[in-house]
């Protein structure tokens, strides 16, 4: 099967009182068919924002049900795979969700995760991007994070089903070496926390 290298670019839709983000649902088992997928398979967004997802191609369905996701801070379900899937879920709880696809053999190429922070001003999961580097990226053994004098104390890695995988302590202002070598190869996410209860999120690839 092929492998989808292509990251469709889909921007959000404003609404009156939230954002409505796009997410698309394609790809199938087929022989020379794209390997089953979302795209994008991680966003970002605020409370109250809304995702909804279609299907482009194939047959899927939308599962972050506590089963699967114990992790989720809820749960969330589009019902049975269908090539009609046509599903939105407004998003009212911060914290990071995972989701995947139920049909047949699909979870092991299609999931996703959603990042839901507050709208507040305490999270700075997209804000001052220069303040924190991971290098290299990808990596394969050590992941460096550069936190540049920024106060955080504390590091979680975060898996594509949204599960906190390894949590530990760093050091505030200096530069961390984090060892990732028993990873499995995949995309993750890179959670740090603050003294003063700011949270950053930065994604990284193990290969």
């Amino acid at each position: 099967m092929k492998t989808l290298f292509t990251l469709l670019a889909l921007a959000p839709t404003a609404l009156t009182a939230q954002t409505t983000w796009e997410v698309v649902a394609g790809g199938s088992m087929g022989p020379g068919q794209t390997d089953p997928y979302y795209a994008p398979d991680s966003i970002t967004i605020n409370m109250g924002d809304a995702v909804h997802w279609t299907v482009v191609s194939g047959s899927h369905n939308v599962y972050g049900m506590h089963d699967a996701f114990p992790d989720n801070p809820e749960e969330f379900t589009s019902g049975q795979p269908s090539q009609d899937m046509d599903y939105t879920h407004v998003f009212n709880i911060p914290g990071i969700y995972g989701y995947h696809c139920t049909q047949n053999g699909h979870a092991a190429t299609q999931h996703g995760m959603i990042i839901v922070q507050e709208g507040t001003g305490v999270h700075e999961a997209v804000a001052d991007p220069g303040a924190i580097t991971l290098f290299p990226v990808p990596s394969s053994g050590r992941l460096n994070v550069s936190l540049e004098g920024k106060n955080y104390r504390m590091a979680q890695i975060i898996g594509a089903d949204g599960r906190t995988i390894d949590e530990r302590s760093i050091q505030p202002g200096v530069l961390n070496g984090i060892d990732i070598s028993k990873l499995p190869n995949g995309r993750y996410m890179l959670r740090l926390m603050g003294d003063n209860g700011n949270i950053i999120l930065r994604p990284f690839v193990k290969e």
